[in-house]
């Protein structure tokens, strides 16, 4: 799905084989081996990066990536030997390359997750790395101008263009960032599946729905006064459909995932 110039949403999890085929629908899985298996790929005007972060990759290349989900600001290291005055980094730094983002904190987890498009904010060549070898490492700022999912698991639309005829209102909230790392855990614990009622994006839209849930927390954070940083992302959170976390914020004060597990028991035994 193509959105204000991005074909992800921000937060979906996806194998390399998934980013492939949203490129080539028609052309079957991802051939082994070539670009695609390595840290980045071009694909027309387009860049995908697959960082690994606190974990060697595949390759065995253990680079310094990181990623900081208060400043969404990406260190990106270069593949060995590139340099500023490479035509890909050339073609990224005037703007006319476009770099999407994907990181995995495990490398042996096959999921990588969407963290952005990036905008270089710096570069340093000739940066030491492994084997006596230099490279290229980039501050990379991600663009929130692509649709995210948003404070309570929603897609969120606020960065979209009004249109001339619509009536101007004013919204003021409160955004707490979500820590990617955490609802990464909290979904490869739970899965993918609705833990209030069961239903699953996949098992309703095939591959469109793959990876896709909200993730809500137990104790929602505008009632706690923001991000909690000791947030255990098993016990404080929950992967829920959008229905019930639509319902689970339903009251001013959010219900709790078993009182509307109750509800939904009681509205099926009146229907027997």
């Amino acid at each position: 799905m193509e959105t204000n110039g991005s074909r992800f949403f921000k937060g979906n999890q996806l194998t390399r084989n998934e980013i492939w085929q949203s490129f080539h629908p028609n052309l079957g899985a991802k051939p082994k081996g070539g670009n695609w298996d390595t840290g980045y790929v071009i694909e027309g005007n387009e860049l995908i990066a697959f960082l690994n972060i606190g974990s060697a990759g595949r390759t065995g290349h253990d680079f310094e990536n990181a990623y900081d989900s208060e400043t969404e600001i990406v260190t990106w290291f270069g593949k060995p030997n590139s340099h500023s005055a490479q035509p890909i980094f050339q073609k990224i730094l005037d703007g006319s390359l476009l770099p999407h983002f994907f990181a995995r904190w495990d490398s042996k987890n096959t999921q990588f997750t969407y963290i952005g498009i990036g905008k270089v904010i710096s570069f340093e060549n000739d940066v030491p790395i492994e084997n006596d070898k230099k490279t290229i490492r980039l501050k990379v700022g991600l663009s929130t101008s692509s649709d995210t999912i948003g404070v309570q698991g929603v897609v969120s639309t606020l960065n979209e263009t009004q249109p001339e005829y619509a009536k101007r209102l004013t919204m003021v909230v409160n955004r707490y960032e979500r820590d990617l790392q955490k609802r990464l855990q909290c979904i490869q614990h739970y899965g993918n599946e609705c833990q209030i009622c069961g239903f699953s994006f996949e098992l309703a839209y095939g591959e469109l729905g793959s990876g896709f849930c909200h993730v809500h927390h137990i104790e929602p954070l505008g009632e706690v006064g923001g991000e909690n940083k000791n947030l255990d992302p098993v016990k404080d959170l929950i992967p829920v459909c959008a229905n019930c976390h639509e319902m689970l914020h339903r009251k001013r004060t959010a219900l709790k995932p078993d009182d509307l597990r109750k509800i939904i028991l009681s509205q099926s035994v009146k229907k027997e």
